[in-house]
């Protein structure tokens, strides 16, 4: 097994919810090199089905890309809760829907290289319409449900191209796997 050992860490740089370390490190060779690393929370992530097969979307501003994004609901796991209780409450946070069943879909490193997240991604059926949560609208400027032919749409267009939904839209959908 090949192995980089840490030696120390060099700078750290903490946010509300996560840390970038720079770290310096040993490879099995014996040189000397540096290794970002971002401490994130784990996620969940909720494709929502509805019975006439269209999906809920969110769309909201991105500070690192500078742009409004299509994406499926999801949202960071808070300490002691589970991927299940933070979807169902993330998906009533940022839609004002509920969902009464979940199945597991996968679980992935959306960014393996340099960060600790690990993101659990549900399909969710049995959605009860708006329950008249208030959505947060310092993150959700819209809810927007779209259709299947919408859905393939926008992705050849490149307006769905987040990297969680994308893959969660192909997990569903793709039967290669």
């Amino acid at each position: 097994m090949i192995n980089e050992r840490k030696l120390r860490t060099v700078a750290t740089i903490s946010a509300r919810s996560f840390s970038v370390n720079l770290d310096e490190v040993e490879l099995p060779s014996g040189r000397v090199t540096e290794r970002i690393r971002v401490e994130h929370p784990d996620a969940a992530a909720l494709v929502p089905l509805l019975e006439d097969g269209r999906i809920i979307f969110v769309k909201q501003f991105r500070y690192s890309v500078h742009e409004e994004t299509l994406e499926i609901p999801a949202g960071k796991i808070n300490s002691g809760e589970d991927p299940e209780e933070c979807i169902r409450r993330e998906f009533i946070e940022e839609t004002g829907f509920k969902v009464n069943n979940l199945e597991f879909i996968l679980k992935y490193v959306p960014a393996i290289g340099y960060s600790s997240e690990v993101l659990y991604i549900y399909k969710g059926t049995g959605i009860i319409s708006q329950t008249g949560n208030p959505i947060s609208s310092d993150e959700i400027s819209k809810v927007i449900i779209l259709s299947f032919d919408e859905i393939r749409s926008y992705i050849n267009q490149g307006i769905i191209k987040d990297g969680k939904t994308l893959i969660a839209l192909y997990s569903l959908y793709c039967t290669c796997f």
